[in-house]
């Protein structure tokens, strides 16, 4: 019966899998689709912004275009025709999109007639000043023109007749155009009688930057799309500090441009990559009625769309981006209609491939399933002589008992359920049999009980053994630690069937192991606290040794009487030495907080040398010594104000020590190091007390009651400043000779060479 029942699980189990798989693969093809075709979404919008970009630059280009023109008219001098054409012409070619560019000049009405003379005698001879009407979206007639040329004549050639009735001030009159034709945009027209003209010309010259309008026809052959006419004032003076009333005043005329938007998204279309759909400019925002001023389809040719409205010309399923576009001031839509996706797209390939692998591998997966099933019935014989196995391991339970029943371990084991099956030699003081068929819940308490469960089901579950500590026990008896070791137990098959424990009473070397860290954690957390105390504390301590030689100072100044001075003279040198070595404490203070942060630095050691001869050379000749100094041209990398203090430091020591004779301040060089020595020929110190001396509180051959010779600190704060700049320190000694201390330093160059550039690593690492 038990076979059968196995042998039905085994017949779900196909299918289950194909569900699975089948479950799986339509996910991942689902999911693959929407991801690609999301990031091509995003690929188009990043493409769009490029195209963005690009023809913000174009237009720019034509900004920057009319600047660099602005200067030819901002002389007093009137430009002529043949300089206007000889700075217009040759970017022409370089501007594709560019229709036209003209001198819009400003003109009294009492000086009509003189520009119409000029212009004639420059060759115009159809020169007029006129109002430009627009009818049906086209200037009118060329007919007035001439006609009011042929009155001109007919009235003496050079007398002008009555300005254009339009105007109630100055004229802007187009007086230069390239290319030169007729029309609105000809020669002769008064820019201020066309539709909008007005109020464009006059936010251009008050904020003296291009402000941009839709020009009007006609345009240039072979061109679709709208026109824009940019207009850039221009000043008789500067109008930097004038406000917009004020500039506009000083308007001598504006440089203006039209330029075709169709050729320009052709341009930008032409430096995106990928991109595809139609790409339209709106007057306003496709979704509030904007229409379309030009149109670029950049997948195929299609028909003008000029003047529709975008809603008309959206088709269904099309995806729109908007991004805005300001031109001169003027804010116009950008959209890219893109076509929807087919429903099988090359953006889909790759989903599409999945889907097939993935059908593929259920099937294969189904299949290797159905043959493992048949393949583990195959193995029940093997499975019966593993049962034979596990009972001759059983027959040597015994033969491990009686290793271990001497011994301080607790060797059992436990089921699935973590109940105990058998227990050898428990170290509670329990009997063994009162653990067998009980949980860790019945023996323990629950704070023990779950830290021990929590050990065991980790080995269950992973099927990996584990070893800890764990302690057991405690109020209101004693605490049991224990080194607890957990491997699996697996059944015939190898399923994990349990754990098998081994638990080692190590109490008493815990305890002892405690109570050494509790020690030691003790003293150095008094370390601590006196080095804090002593480094927060400097200011405090400092300060009435400063007050106090403050006051003698001012008490030796009032002083007269020979022998009140000598007192007073002995109260400064206490006074001194007082503070010398409370200095010295709180250095020492200092290094052992870690509060002292060396900022390595490449320098010439010469400049320390120099220094400290200067400083200890009248202090030597004061005790009858001789200080000499070796110069040397050594640049090294340290910390110069730590290593002036080490070198410091030993010279006081030599002079407090040495009492007769010569101190030696050199360096030399071995290794690519820079040995900084300092040379005495004092009495000398005993082998045995070489390492001794770099104590705290250690005062070599003399009365340690004497605080004359200081703290004992001086090679103490040497040794621990070595160890924060990463320095070797050692010294050699002859009793009766000298002794000689010497300082390792890292030598980067010297004083004939360029030093190289100051590293970044600290001095420690180097």
């Amino acid at each position: 019966m038990a076979l059968l029942d196995r042998r039905r699980r085994g017949s779900f189990a196909v299918p289950v899998l194909v569900a699975a798989g089948l479950t799986l693969t339509l996910g991942a093809f689902f999911q693959m689709r929407a991801a690609n075709r999301d990031a091509e979404r995003a690929q188009h919008e990043r493409q769009f912004a490029q195209f963005h970009d690009a023809l913000t630059e174009r237009i720019g280009s034509h900004a920057l275009l009319l600047r660099t023109l602005r200067s030819a008219f901002s002389d007093a001098r009137p430009a002529t025709r043949d300089a206007f054409a000889a700075a217009v012409r040759p970017m022409m070619p370089l501007y594709p999109g560019l229709w036209s560019v003209t001198w819009v000049r400003r003109v009294p009405p009492a000086e009509v007639p003189a520009l119409e003379a000029d212009m004639r005698a420059a060759g115009r001879q159809d020169f007029a000043v006129q109002d430009g009407a627009v009818q049906d979206g086209a200037v009118q007639d060329r007919a007035v023109q001439n006609r009011a040329v042929q009155n001109r004549d007919e009235t003496g050639g050079d007398t002008a007749g009555a300005p254009p009735a339009s105007s109630q001030g100055d004229l802007f009159v187009n007086t230069l155009v390239e290319p030169e034709r007729g029309g609105v945009f000809g020669q002769g027209i008064n820019i201020l009688s066309l539709p909008n003209r007005a109020e464009v010309l006059a936010r251009a010259c008050a904020s003296g930057e291009p402000t941009a309008t839709e020009a009007l026809p006609p345009r240039q052959r072979g061109e679709s799309g709208r026109s824009i006419g940019l207009y850039l004032p221009v000043y008789r003076y500067p109008v930097d500090e004038m406000d917009g009333a004020d500039r506009c005043a000083e308007v001598a005329g504006y440089v203006a441009s039209v330029f075709g938007i169709a050729r320009l998204l052709e341009e930008a279309g032409n430096r995106v990559n990928g991109l595809h759909g139609a790409v339209h400019l709106l007057d306003g925002p496709a979704g509030d009625g904007g229409r379309v001023l030009a149109s670029r389809d950049l997948d195929a040719p299609s028909a003008s769309r000029e003047g529709m409205p975008f809603s008309e010309i959206r088709k269904d399923g099309e995806t729109v981006v908007e991004r805005d576009l300001l031109i001169g001031g003027r804010r116009w839509t950008l959209a890219l209609a893109i076509p929807p996706e087919p429903r099988l797209g090359p953006v889909d390939y790759p989903a599409w491939i999945v889907l097939v692998m993935g059908l593929l591998l259920t099937g294969a997966l189904a299949g290797y399933t159905r043959r493992e099933a048949q393949a583990k019935r195959l193995l029940v014989t093997e499975a019966r002589a593993r049962a034979a196995m596990a009972r001759a391991l059983r027959e040597s339970e015994e033969r491990f008992r009686m290793a271990l029943r001497h011994s301080r371990v607790a060797v059992f084991s436990l089921d699935r359920n973590l109940r105990y099956m058998w227990m050898y030699n428990p170290q509670t003081g329990r009997a063994a049999e009162t653990f067998i068929g009980r949980t860790n819940a019945g023996i323990h308490a629950p704070d023990d009980a779950a830290r021990l469960d929590a050990v065991k089901r980790a080995v269950l579950d992973t099927g990996t053994g584990s070893r800890q500590e764990v302690r057991i026990g405690g109020a209101p008896g004693p605490e049991q630690v224990f080194d607890l070791i957990v491997e699996p137990l697996r059944d015939e098959v190898g399923a994990v069937s349990g754990v098998i424990c081994a638990a080692i009473d190590i109490s008493d070397g815990v305890r002892i192991r405690e109570a050494l860290a509790e020690a030691h954690a003790e003293a150095e957390r008094a370390n601590r606290a006196k080095s804090r105390f002593l480094a927060a504390a400097s200011h405090d301590l400092r300060q009435p040794f400063q007050a106090m030689s403050l006051f003698h100072h001012i008490l030796s100044a009032r002083l007269s009487d020979a022998k009140q001075m000598e007192v007073a003279e002995k109260l400064g040198e206490a006074i001194a030495a007082g503070n010398t070595l409370l200095n010295t404490l709180l250095d020492t203070s200092a290094l052992e907080a870690g509060n002292v942060k060396p900022r390595p630095t490449v320098f010439p050691f010469q400049d320390i040398a120099n220094r400290l001869n200067r400083e200890f050379a009248e202090q030597a000749a004061s005790k009858g010594m001789v200080l000499r100094m070796v110069p040397t041209s050594a640049c090294v990398l340290s910390d110069p104000v730590l290593l002036e203090r080490m070198v410091r430091n030993l010279l006081v020591n030599a002079l407090r020590y040495a009492g007769t004779g010569t101190i030696l301040l050199g360096c030399r060089h071995r290794d690519g190091h820079a040995l900084v020595e300092v040379w005495d020929t004092g009495p000398g110190i005993p082998a045995d007390q070489l390492k001794l001396i770099f104590d705290d509180f250690y005062r070599c051959g003399t009365d340690q009651r004497d605080s004359g010779r200081g703290l004992g600190l001086g090679l103490s704060i040497v040794r621990r400043t070595a160890q924060i700049l990463g320095h070797q320190v050692d010294v050699r000694s002859r009793v009766g000779k000298g002794t000689v201390f010497s300082i390792a330093v890292l030598m980067v160059g010297d004083r004939h060479h360029p030093l190289p550039e100051e590293p970044t690593t600290s001095v420690a690492s180097a």
